[in-house]
This record gives structure tokens, C-alpha cells and sequence, in this order.
């Protein structure tokens, strides 16, 4: 059997907190379903973490039909735009849509069409990625005036309402009265903490899963050992996009090399050309060097914690000596 080169794009590894979102967002569509009051849900957490992934794999299983009366689209999925406006939301909703005049009309003119093809298309949910865009953090405001039409687009409609984004994505709701009232608590997407014994054998399970995928195909060490299990750990951060990223990546080596065998060598190699030259991993060694040692330490698990998340930005002179924090998705839902 031939290799695909995009396998591990292929495999869904659904542990609890997507099972948990998949279940949420369900609720929320039956309550549209049965013409309820809308219903808003907000799904948050660091980048890699599989938010996208939860939107893709619900909206996935109601795809758009063209029936004998015509289009049915149960879900209207978008991703949020930089700096976002009527116009513009108006805009990408109505070419997902399918209208063929997405960029025609003010914004009164596309937000009526807009809700006509919601009404006739039976749309029962509308999904916005990359959330945070709605806060505009250069100028520390919400952008109230689209955040306002999004609230009268669900209110008038009934459509349930998902979204999803980095933590900083709650502020648009928090800071906005008539949001926040129609938004139920959070879905928190985390990275796996190695210091958790439930996220240790979660992200094994995960392991296990990729490794079974890959197995069938090449020789390569095995995932589940303690020793491995932690060495991939080191070198995503516990972020499962960032594993996924990885193992891409020795797939498409393994596959251009024409080879049928991965040892610790092609790990590293891999690493090297897919996350670590984004990252800054400090004085911490290579997962996949010989000098690594698979015993934890908290200094190695600090830096551990660091893998995706933003780095400070750059200003003139000379660089600030304070320490940066970096937001978890339960620090913003405790404070809100």
C-alpha cells in the first residue's frame, strides 16, 4: 500500500475536549433545529490546540445539498478577517453562500440578501473562526459596530451562532453587553501539560493513534514508550497541530527519500525543518538529540510551555527585560 503523502491530515484523533466541543456545538444546532432561541457558543484557546479542527469536523457532517427545491446550506462557515466590518462579514457570508453579487451593495443591501439565503437555505448555524479579529488589540477596542450587526444577523435569523479563536477572543463578548447576554460559558482548548497525569495519557493515546497510522506503512520507534512519548512531547509543546505538523513532515521525508524506516535521526531532521526554527527553545537541547535527557525537570518543561505561544514585540533600543505572560485559556475564563 502506497503511502498518502497528506496521512496524517487524514487522521482525526478525537480526545476529550473535542469530543466535549463536538457535543456542545450539537446541542447548539438542535436548539436552531427546533427554532429555539439562538443559541451562542464561543470555543477558545492557544493556537494549535484543534479549535479549527472541532468547526471543520461538525461542519463536515452537514455539508451543503442542492435539493429539488434548491441549496440547503445547514451551516455558514467563515473565518473572520482583519479588521473586520459589515461590509465585510456581509461579504464573505454572502460568497459562501453562493451569491454570485458577494461584493455588490451598502451594507443594509448585503445584509438583506444575506438573511433572505440564511432564511431559504435553511441555514441553521453560523460558525466564525479566528474571533480575536473582532478585538483590535493595536487599538485596544472592540469592533462594536460589526459585533452589534452579528448580534441582529442571529437575533432575526434564529440561527445558532459558534466562534472560535485565542483566548483574547473573549473580549469581544465581555465588552460587548448585547453579545455577552446570548453566549453560554466557553469551550476551553488547552495544551496537554506533561505536570497532568490525564493529559499525559491522553496525549499517549493520541501518540498511539498516529503511531498505528504510520506503522502500516514504515518502520519507526515506537510512540507510546515513555522515553518517545516524551521526547514528542518536548518538541510540540503538547500542542497536537504542532505534532501533527511534525509527523507531516517525516511523511513527506520518508516518502521523497523513498525509504521504509524513521529512526531518531529522521525525527530530528524532521523537527528541524517543520517547528523548531519558529520556535525559541532556549538552552533546552534537541528531543531528538543524543544529549537530551528523557528525565522532566521544570526548567525543561517551563521552556516546554513556550512552543506557540507569541512572542513579545519588537521595539526600538534596546529590548525589555520584563518578563512576558502569556494568557491561558482558563486564566481569560477565570477573570472574566
Amino acid at each position: 500500500m502506497v503511502m498518502p503523502r497528506n496521512l496524517i491530515d487524514r487522521i482525526l484523533v478525537p480526545h476529550a475536549a473535542f469530543q466535549g466541543a463536538l457535543r456542545r456545538i450539537g446541542q447548539c444546532y438542535q436548539n436552531a433545529e427546533a427554532h429555539g432561541n439562538p443559541a451562542c457558543l464561543a470555543i477558545v484557546g492557544p493556537s494549535r490546540t484543534g479549535k479549527t479542527s472541532v468547526l471543520g469536523q461538525f461542519a463536515s457532517a452537514h455539508p451543503a445539498v442542492r435539493t429539488a427545491e434548491g441549496l440547503e446550506v445547514p451551516i455558514l462557515r467563515v473565518k473572520t478577517p482583519s479588521k473586520p466590518t459589515v461590509k465585510s462579514m456581509a461579504e464573505i457570508m454572502l460568497r459562501e453562500m453562493g451569491d454570485p453579487r458577494f461584493d455588490k451593495g451598502t451594507e443594509n443591501a448585503r445584509t438583506g440578501r444575506l438573511m433572505t439565503l440564511i432564511r431559504n437555505c435553511g441555514t441553521r448555524m453560523a460558525m466564525i473562526d479566528e474571533f480575536q479579529h473582532f478585538y483590535d488589540k493595536g487599538q485596544n477596542k472592540v469592533m462594536h459596530h460589526a459585533a452589534d450587526w452579528l448580534k441582529v444577523l442571529v437575533d432575526d435569523t434564529g440561527i445558532g451562532l459558534v466562534v472560535a479563536g485565542i483566548p483574547g477572543c473573549l473580549a469581544t463578548i465581555e465588552q460587548n453587553e448585547q453579545l455577552r447576554g446570548r453566549f453560554r460559558t466557553p469551550v476551553a482548548f488547552e495544551r496537554f501539560d506533561w505536570r497532568s497525569p490525564e493529559d499525559r495519557e491522553e496525549f499517549a493515546a493520541i501518540l498511539s493513534a498516529f503511531y498505528d497510522a504510520l506503522a502500516e506503512h514504515i518502520d519507526l520507534p515506537d510512540f507510546t514508550s515513555a522515553e518517545m512519548a516524551f521526547r514528542l512531547y518536548c518538541a510540540t509543546g503538547g500542542l497536537i497541530g504542532y505534532l501533527a505538523m511534525l509527523l507531516s513532515q517525516v511523511v513527506w521525508d520518508v516518502i521523497d527519500d523513498k525509504r521504509k524506516v524513521v529512526t531518531l535521526k529522521h525525527l530530528r531532521e524532521a523537527f528541524a525543518h517543520s517547528v523548531r526554527s519558529s520556535h525559541d527553545y532556549g538552552d533546552a537541547p534537541d528531543p531528538f538529540g543524543p544529549r537530551f535527557a528523557t528525565e522532566p525537570s521544570e526548567a525543561l518543561l517551563a521552556t516546554v510551555s513556550r512552543i506557540g505561544a507569541a512572542a513579545p514585540a519588537l521595539t526600538e533600543g534596546r529590548p525589555s527585560r520584563r518578563k512576558v505572560w502569556h494568557a491561558r485559556a482558563r486564566d481569560v475564563l477565570s477573570a472574566a
